[in-house]
């Protein structure tokens, strides 16, 4: 009996949804950063074994959005919500606050009908006895509103605890089913997106707060060839946009220091991800309300 299906993962920004997937995945298919809003569009990871294929759905935190590209973000999260089989419910057992986001999740999620597992993350960093005060107050709520959790699983996704018994339970609630992807397939986005993620997570760790969140990475040239000494190499060329001409030169920083730096440790991932040398250029350009423009979106919102 194998069974497929779909597992959306929610949950306010920097529950830590995106590293959850990428650890069942066993590779780094979305970005992680400390900073919220840092999934953009739905990504799929993808794991098959021996009587399952679960694929993973990581979604943008829920957030109020405040332009074109907040609106699809959450529409991205809408999407991933329907005609999936598991809800995974994540919260940040160090920030478990049931504040008005929490409420909204947890009323949309309930109207589903579908087995819903409440997580909770990290709880290496807090005492046992308050991840079951955590679990009690959500527990409360959702009952409070005539819903109900199917399942509560503590986690510690940093620590690798629970995340065997978690992918237990939801094998559990999937339904028989042929595999939609093939064995090897561990996610839906391509190399060149990957590229464009991992410089946006470089970006992300480097700027100040402000900056990253209004820059958009778009990949200009993506070949392979060989060199003088036969040997593969990608030449890939990247345009890093920004809404702001301060903020263009705050990303290439003195002399050039930044966009250096940004890119040294792209090149390093990028290199890791393909398995051969890569030969990147990175350029900055300014265009005004990239946010708001359809031209720019394009990608984020075929992805919805």
């Amino acid at each position: 009996m194998f069974k497929t299906g779909f597992v959306t993962v929610v949950g306010k920004p920097n529950a830590g949804k995106s590293t959850l997937v990428n650890k069942f995945v066993g590779f780094k298919v979305a970005i992680t950063t400390p900073k919220p809003q840092t999934t953009r569009f739905n990504i799929k990871g993808i794991i098959t074994d021996e009587d399952s294929q679960i694929i993973f759905i990581d979604t943008p935190g829920i957030h109020t959005p405040h332009d074109k590209l907040g609106n699809y973000m959450m529409d991205g999260v809408k999407s991933a919500l329907k005609s999936i089989d598991v809800v995974l419910y994540l919260v940040d057992a160090s920030k478990p606050k049931i504040d008005v986001a929490s409420e909204n999740i947890i009323k949309h999620i309930k109207e589903l009908n579908v087995p819903i597992i409440l997580v909770i993350n990290k709880i290496d960093k807090v005492k046992k006895e308050y991840v079951l005060k955590i679990i009690k107050e959500y527990d409360t709520y959702i009952k409070q509103i005539g819903g109900t959790f199917s399942e509560v699983i503590p986690i510690s996704i940093y620590k690798e605890d629970g995340l065997s018994l978690l992918i237990e339970c939801i094998k559990k609630y999937l339904p028989e089913s042929e595999k939609i992807y093939q064995d090897d397939d561990i996610t839906d986005i391509t190399e060149r997106e990957i590229v464009e993620e991992i410089i946006r997570e470089k970006a992300l760790n480097n700027l100040d707060e402000e900056i990253p969140h209004g820059i958009k990475v778009e990949v200009e040239k993506f070949k392979k060839r060989k060199n003088r000494m036969k040997e593969p190499v990608y030449d890939i060329e990247v345009n890093i946009i920004c809404s702001k001409d301060s903020h263009k030169k705050i990303i290439i920083g003195k002399d050039g220091s930044m966009l250096k730096k940004i890119g040294t440790q792209a090149r390093h991932d990028i290199e890791n991800m393909l398995e051969d040398k890569v030969n990147l250029k990175l350029w900055v350009k300014v265009r005004r309300n990239w946010q708001d423009d359809e031209n720019y979106l394009k990608n984020i919102k075929d992805k919805i």
